[in-house]
């Protein structure tokens, strides 16, 4: 079985970005064709168009002027179209999913089979470190497919056909999910949905000449006919142009296929399930097609081929073949696809629910917790990191789940995290929330408080993670109240914690995306930066010793070191620029850094949180949201909790 190899999350993400080039070049050489392609038509018409007139003076073919205009028309046409797409398509990956026919599911569906979709969905990002997505079932699609798409991580959305639902069992789906995964931890998503936007313009050109031969092939005036051959001709060049455009798709996407594959093994420790999935699409005879007219525009998304390629399928392809892909998983495998059946979904989705209280039998110290073994798990989650998310997902009560499901529920335990444990402190935050809460709800809060702070603490992180999917269904002034709300419970003792800050922090940065510009490179040097870093690894050494400020310090002085250039900070800079404001400030401008900054601020972060293999709650909750603040998925991992 092929490996993910040995390059990590944060060279996976430069090579990403060195595939967005690529596609440029490629895209500019296809460009270039067509625009040549359609001077040369609109010489032949012009030439048939005039050649009766031309006794005294011959017809120059070349034609400069006309070169560099019909050259500039048809690169600006096609950059408008591209460009429009592309705005289209900037928001979260729900845009791409309902292009494509999908239907959200709702955290409180009550269909069997969507629950526990919904489960492994879960179960995947709370062990990955990647913000649960948004979910979408396409009901009109009856073979076995899925994608993931969005412009971040944070605003991914993953889709699966209903024939997926259908015809996977758990072990399959989680298999398919975590190829889909790999994708948003291989930075291929962003890449692909360019791509969608990228072709837009060169698929326009057929278009274009659909739309002049229906236009004029039912008139009979003089000169219409060449209007028709115009049409056709732009026909045939557009088809030219689907066709580079489908060479693009298959050069830039086929081989992430197989690292996709190999990276969804690792993680889930399991080849029978993906290669399972694949297997059936084998034996299924929708095999993995799709019937929306836009699935050619969004071929290489998918988990399998989507469209027909024919017999030039070892050229346009843009999935590798089935067969081989399930040979590198289980060399065993003898050509012959077995039948696909359906899946009962009440047995299935049963197995789903207890899945995640079997896996957490495990202790937490067994998964690898040192700073090495923890960052070479940063976009290569493993079985031990899926494992601590599942135990994670079933340590919160299944009435907490149902709860969370709903925006108004969602919102109130977003409330209860934050109810002091002092009673009069209290009585000051449900003065505050009744102003805006119906009496009956605000009565639930108080208990809802007592159950969440009976479970483990690294629960709470988790409850606001599953919270995002359902609050992120509230309008723009409902999230707007409730950041203000929030703002207003954490200051209604005069006091600002750690846990207040992570929570507002992740409110306005990951679930309102207010003012993040992610994926923008400014900073490709470190140097503009190190003040921001000696504030994160400050904060991050402070947090994990409070009482002890001297010790603080040498915990920061024994990582500085990996920052280069950072200098020490005294004492007194030290305990000065490790406010929430300068923390916050400090996350917003590293956010902007390339993703070899980052992974060096990352790297010296972690070794501070966990060189001890000590870790308070406050120590985890910042480590968390300073990876969340880069970008950067941190896998679930476990250690002794001070």
């Amino acid at each position: 079985m092929a490996q993910p190899g040995t390059i990590n999350f944060f060279e996976r993400q430069d090579e990403a970005r060195g595939k967005t080039g690529r596609l440029a070049f490629l895209f500019a050489i296809a460009v270039a064709v067509i625009a040549v392609a359609i001077y040369i038509s609109v010489r032949i018409i012009l030439w048939l168009a005039y050649y009766r007139k031309m006794t005294e003076h011959a017809f120059a073919f070349w034609d400069p002027g006309m070169f560099v205009i019909t050259c500039a028309c048809v690169i600006l046409f096609i950059a408008i179209v591209s460009s429009i797409k592309i705005l289209l398509l900037r928001g979260d990956g729900s845009t791409v999913a309902r292009m494509l026919g999908g239907r959200q599911v709702l955290p409180d569906t009550a269909d069997l089979s969507e629950k526990r979709l919904c489960n492994v969905v879960e179960e995947i990002s709370l062990a990955s470190g990647v913000a649960v997505p948004q979910i979408f079932v396409m009901d009109s699609e009856q073979g076995i497919n899925a994608f993931a798409a969005g412009a971040t991580p944070n605003r991914a959305a993953v889709a699966v056909t209903s024939g997926t639902v259908a015809y996977l069992n758990r072990d399959e789906l989680q298999g398919v999910i975590a190829h889909e995964f790999s994708h948003i931890l291989n930075g291929d998503m962003r890449l692909n949905v360019r791509l969608i936007g990228v072709l837009a313009g060169i698929f326009g050109i057929s278009a274009v000449g659909w739309w002049v031969v229906r236009g004029a092939g039912g008139k009979s005036s003089k000169g219409s006919w060449l209007i028709v051959l115009g049409g056709i001709l732009l026909l045939v060049i557009g088809y030219i142009g689907t066709f580079v455009g489908r060479i693009i798709q298959s050069a830039i996407c086929r081989q992430r296929e197989f690292l996709a594959d190999a990276s969804a093994v690792q993680f889930t420790r399991n080849p029978a399930g993906i290669a399972g999935a694949l297997k059936k699409i084998g034996g299924l005879a929708a095999g993995s097609r799709l019937r929306s007219p836009r699935a050619d525009e969004a071929a290489h998304l998918f988990f399998g081929q989507g469209t027909k390629v024919g017999f030039l399928s070892s050229l346009l392809a843009s999935h590798p073949p089935l067969a081989e892909r399930i040979m590198r998983l289980d060399p065993s495998f003898d050509g012959q696809f077995p039948r696909a059946d359906g899946i009962r979904p009440a047995r299935d989705a049963a197995a789903a629910v207890s899945a995640g209280a079997r896996s957490g039998v495990r202790a937490a110290v067994d998964v690898a917790a040192n700073p090495t073994a923890v960052f070479a798990s940063i976009g290569n989650p493993n079985e031990d990191n899926l494992k601590q998310g599942s135990m994670l997902l079933s340590l919160v009560s299944d009435s907490i789940k149902a709860l969370i499901a709903t925006p108004s529920g969602a919102s109130a335990a977003i409330y209860a995290l934050l109810l002091g444990a002092d009673t009069s402190v209290k009585e000051i935050q449900l003065e505050v929330l009744g102003r805006f809460v119906r009496k009956e709800e605000l009565e639930k809060i108080p208990k809802l408080a007592d159950e969440i702070a009976a479970l483990e603490p690294r629960c709470k992180l988790a409850i606001v993670e599953l919270s995002f999917p359902a609050l992120k269904r509230l309008s723009i002034d409902e999230l707007d109240g409730l950041a203000s709300r929030v703002d207003a419970l954490a200051r209604a003792d005069e006091k600002f914690t750690l846990f207040e800050f992570v929570l507002q922090w992740m409110i306005a940065n990951r679930l309102k995306d207010s003012g993040r510009r992610s994926g923008q490179v400014v900073y490709t040097n470190i140097k503009p930066l190190l003040g921001d870093a000696a504030v994160m690894l400050a904060a991050i050494a402070k947090a994990g010793n409070p009482a002890d400020a001297l010790q603080a310090l040498c915990a920061y002085d024994g990582c500085a070191a990996r920052i280069p250039g950072l200098a020490r900070m005294t004492e007194r800079s030290f305990a000065s620029e490790t406010s929430f404001d300068g923390v916050g400030r400090a996350l917003n401008r590293m956010a902007l850094a390339s993703f070899a900054i980052k992974g060096t601020v990352a790297e010296a972060c972690a070794n501070c949180a966990l060189a001890d293999r000590k870790v308070t709650a406050e120590e985890a909750e910042l480590l968390r949201v300073f990876f969340m603040a880069l970008d950067i998925p941190l896998p679930q991992f476990a250690l002794p909790v001070d």
